[in-house]
């Protein structure tokens, strides 16, 4: 993580907005500690670049800090409101981007890394169900949570799911990764 997010971050904690928030601190540093990591996890793998899941990182957590939170907030809603925040943000930067242009078959690459395959092959899922697949399969969110980060009915989220898993192992297939 740099350096310059924990210290904006920090900065933006002793600010007198931040009485909102409900954290101190040491709160704060240790809701960092346990979301950062997963958060720019996320984040890099909805943009595909580093320096832009960064910079979402540092303004999601400075959105969290001068929200307008309902008090007391536990620490797991806290989360989700960060990755509902982050999603939000990713999601307009992306609209505002140019889209990426689809990449060919993994035959035509055949000096690339099955890695690097694989990374074109989930670019080609749709953002919101990289989005789900990630929140579902590598934070382990539950469908309730899962639904709050991406804007979506409890009720929906499970058949949204298998259609993204459906997606992919069909790419993958096609991808040579039978």
């Amino acid at each position: 993580m740099p350096a310059s997010t924990a210290i904006a971050a920090e900065e933006a904690l002793t600010a007198p907005q931040t009485a909102a928030v409900n954290m101190d601190e040491e709160s704060f540093r240790r809701f960092y500690e346990n979301t950062a990591r997963p958060l720019r996890a996320y984040l890099l793998r909805m943009t595909n670049d580093s320096a832009r899941a960064d910079d979402l990182l540092q303004e999601s957590y400075l959105r969290l800090l001068e929200a307008k939170l309902p008090q007391p907030m536990e620490e797991a809603h806290r989360k989700n409101y960060l990755f509902r925040i982050a999603t939000n943000l990713a999601r307009t930067e992306a609209s505002r981007a140019k889209p990426l242009p689809l990449p060919g078959s993994a035959s035509t690459h055949e000096s690339m890394t099955e890695r690097r395959d694989i990374h074109r092959l989930l670019a080609q899922l749709s953002p919101k169900q990289r989005e789900m697949l990630w929140l579902a399969y590598v934070e382990q969110f539950s469908h309730r949570e899962i639904a709050g980060v991406v804007g979506a009915k409890q009720e929906s989220i499970r058949p949204m799911l298998a259609r993204a898993r459906q997606k992919l192992a069909e790419l993958l297939r096609q991808g040579g990764f039978a």
